[in-house]
């Protein structure tokens, strides 16, 4: 029979999707920027649409799941293992191959003397790089170790000859052995993705699932007051002496990097990019507090009480992790979503989306932080109406990176919600189990906890709004 509500769910969740995109995009993207690019501009859409999707395809998959215990749902609705191989077979493309061309082409052109050619020689060159390295990885290793060691229990009866059937008695052993199977080169690939991406998760993700509730939370304790008129150009005045000593910095250093760019310049180059982000903040801080006393009501208790339930989550998370995950004493949220099913068919699958949803948006709030803060890496801050295509494109390629790391974690920890699905399958029989990087995939999360649990006391050290030093006092 065929499900109606499963395709209204599947048309809803890709316009959620396609909306999300496009806010994104207009939301950061540089006023400075020109009508044109649009070819940058749509992959960074199709990008946050894919890795938007892949998360929001796993309730998708559990509502579509077979259950002989459920009238009507003998038979599949969608055929998702069909849907799950499409979807990453293009997550993989786009985070390996579109996005870093486009992202490099982007960063090659030359307004003073560019010519096509050479931005995309030089696009090609970078992209192979890195399509050559993850090609040469996965080949090696699936030629070698591309089998899955999957845990089974063997069953040993012995018989017996009796003449009377109730002289029968059972007489055998259970014990736990492993299989090796081989798995298919796009499982094989999969799996690598996902350690890949775990190594960027428990980084981003695990800052993020603390900073992001906690700075909710100080946003609202350490809020913006309304500032009088004279302390505004009282403290424009200081803004503007910084920004006078940070151009005089700039212009010196352009005068030594000329030719060649030595690593402690370009830390150095790094170090300005930074400073003049944060002086930039200040500035707009300023001109909020005096222009709009502080903002709407409903918007600073409104991000309280979102500061509230996310902290909330990121508490039920971390002791899911715990609980169900490692030590196995309790399904824990399983319990939790089956008892919303009891209540209205599509309360758990509404709350699975939810719970999954909430991974990938904190390990996009943890690119920005440690964006930030990491002066010896390329910066790329989010800054809402005034953020690069390249700074855009780079975000998106970690939310594609940290994509299977999420849907391979989320699956794990609602197995038991979901244990006739398709992504079950692949995650918790085959990829979990790979041979090599399956110990890594299986014990990743308490990296993940362990960052998360350290960055409580980073937050709370080094929250967004700190006060840095004065750039005239900077030495270069």
């Amino acid at each position: 029979m065929l499900n109606w509500w499963l395709i209204v769910i599947l048309v809803v969740v890709a316009l959620l999707c396609v909306g999300l995109g496009l806010y994104v995009l207009f939301y950061f993207v540089s006023e400075d920027d020109d009508g044109g690019d649009y070819g940058a501009r749509a992959i960074v859409v199709l990008g946050m649409v894919v890795a938007m999707g892949v998360v929001l395809l796993l309730p998708l998959d559990v509502a579509n799941a077979t259950d002989p215990t459920v009238p009507h749902k003998y038979s599949n609705t969608l055929n998702t293992q069909l849907m799950w191989q499409i979807v990453l077979w293009i997550l993989l493309i786009l985070a390996l191959v579109v996005v870093p061309f486009v992202m490099f082409f982007y960063e090659a052109f030359d307004p003073e003397k560019n010519r096509l050619g050479k931005q995309i020689l030089q696009a090609v060159l970078y992209t192979l790089a890195v399509f050559g390295v993850f090609a040469i990885i996965c080949g090696v290793c699936y030629s070698l170790v591309g089998v899955a060691r999957v845990p089974v229990k063997t069953y040993v009866g012995f018989p017996q000859l009796v003449v009377d059937v109730d002289d029968v008695v059972y007489n055998g052993s259970r014990g736990s052995a492993y299989e090796d199977i081989g798995v298919s080169f796009f499982t094989y690939c999969v799996g690598l993705m996902c350690f890949i991406g775990w190594i960027a998760f428990f980084f981003y993700g695990g800052v993020g699932l603390v900073s992001f509730p906690i700075d909710l939370i100080l946003g609202f304790v350490r809020r913006t007051k309304a500032i009088s008129g004279s302390r505004f150009a009282e403290e424009m005045a200081i803004v503007a002496a910084k920004s006078d000593a940070l151009l005089e910095l700039s212009l010196e250093l352009q005068r030594k990097c000329r030719g060649s760019i030595s690593a402690s310049q370009r830390n150095k180059i790094n170090i300005l990019r930074n400073e003049t982000y944060l002086l930039e903040a200040q500035q707009e801080q300023l001109i909020w507090a005096y222009t709009k006393a502080g903002g709407s009501p409903f918007v600073v208790y409104g991000r309280l009480l979102l500061g509230i339930v996310s902290c909330g989550m990121s508490l039920a998370w971390i002791l899911h992790i715990f609980i169900y995950n490692t030590f196995d004493v309790s399904p824990f949220l399983n319990n939790i979503l089956t008892a919303l099913d009891g209540v209205f068919a599509l309360f758990g699958v509404i709350a699975y989306g939810v719970f999954v949803f909430y991974l990938m948006w904190v390990t996009f709030e943890g690119q920005v932080r440690l964006g930030m803060r990491l002066v010896f890496l390329q910066i790329h801050p989010l800054k809402p109406h005034d953020t690069t295509l390249n700074s855009l494109l780079f975000n998106v390629s970690l939310c594609l990176l940290t994509g299977p790391a999420i849907v391979e974690f989320a699956a794990r920890s609602f197995q038991e919600y979901g244990p006739l699905t398709a992504i079950n399958a692949l995650m918790n029989i085959y990829v979990l189990h790979l041979k090599g990087i399956g110990c890594f995939i299986k014990w990743a999360q308490l990296c993940f906890v362990g960052i998360s649990l350290l960055s409580v006391v980073w937050v709370l050290l080094c929250p967004v709004k700190v006060r840095r030093r004065d750039p005239t006092k900077l030495r270069l």
